[in-house]
C-alpha cells in the first residue's frame, strides 16, 4: 500500500469516530459555512469524494496531468459538484453515518483490488497515488471546514501527517505556477490555498 493510500484510511478513520464522539450530526441542518451546504451535507460530502475511488476507470493511453492542473479544475465544476453532493445528501438524510461507511467500503475494496497506474478521474488523467492524494486533500479539507464550524472547543479530527501530505502538494502547485514557494505552510496554506483565508497574493486560491 502507497503512503498516501495508508494515510487516506488513516484519516478516514480518524474523521470517522469523530463525527460520531463529537456528534456533530447533531447540528446536522447547521449552516456549515461553505455556501448553502449544512453540516450534513459536507458529512455526505466526505463519503461522496471517497466513492470515487471506486468510480474511476483505466486512462489507457492517455498522458496524466499534473496534481495542481487536476485540482484546478473543481472551481469550474463547483455547480455540478454541489448539486450532486446534494442529491447524495437528501437520499441519505437521517442515516448520513451508515450511508458514508457504505461509501468507504467501495473506496476501500477498490483500493484493495489495485487502481490502474493512470486513471481517468472527473477531471482528466491522473496517476492513481496522486488521484489518491486527492482524496486525501478532500478529506482534510473538509474535515477542517466541519471543526471550524464546530468551534475551536472541539478537537480537530485532522491527523498532522495528512496535512504535511496535502500542504507539500499544494505547495509545489503553487510552487510550479509561480516558480516561488508560498510564504505559509500546513494547515495555514491549505485554508489560504482553498479559498478558506483571504490573502493579498494573487496566486491564491489555488481550488475552491
Amino acid at each position: 500500500m502507497s503512503e498516501n493510500a495508508w494515510l487516506l484510511r488513516e484519516q478516514w478513520d480518524a474523521v470517522r469516530a469523530w463525527l460520531r464522539t463529537e456528534r456533530v450530526l447533531d447540528r446536522a441542518a447547521d449552516p456549515s459555512g461553505l455556501g448553502s451546504w449544512s453540516v450534513a451535507d459536507v458529512v455526505v460530502h466526505l463519503g461522496y469524494g471517497l466513492r470515487m475511488l471506486a468510480e474511476v476507470v483505466p486512462a489507457d493511453g492517455d498522458e496524466p496531468i499534473a496534481l495542481a492542473r487536476y485540482v484546478a479544475g473543481y472551481a469550474p465544476a463547483g455547480r455540478q459538484i454541489a448539486a450532486d453532493t446534494e442529491a447524495a445528501a437528501g437520499s441519505l438524510r437521517g442515516r448520513e453515518l451508515e450511508g458514508i461507511d457504505e461509501m468507504a467500503d467501495e473506496a476501500w475494496r477498490a483500493l484493495d483490488a489495485g487502481l490502474p497506474a493512470v486513471v481517468r478521474g472527473r477531471r482528466g488523467p491522473l496517476r492513481a497515488d496522486d488521484f489518491v492524494l486527492t482524496r486525501l486533500l478532500e478529506l482534510v479539507v473538509h474535515g477542517d471546514d466541519l471543526h471550524r464550524s464546530l468551534g475551536s472547543a472541539h478537537p480537530s479530527p485532522l491527523l498532522p501527517a495528512a496535512v504535511d501530505a496535502v500542504s507539500a502538494a499544494l505547495a509545489e502547485g503553487y510552487r510550479e505556477s509561480t516558480g516561488r514557494l508560498p510564504a505559509a505552510d500546513g494547515l495555514a496554506l491549505v485554508r489560504i490555498a482553498t479559498g478558506r483565508v483571504a490573502t493579498e497574493d494573487p496566486a491564491f486560491p489555488l481550488l475552491s
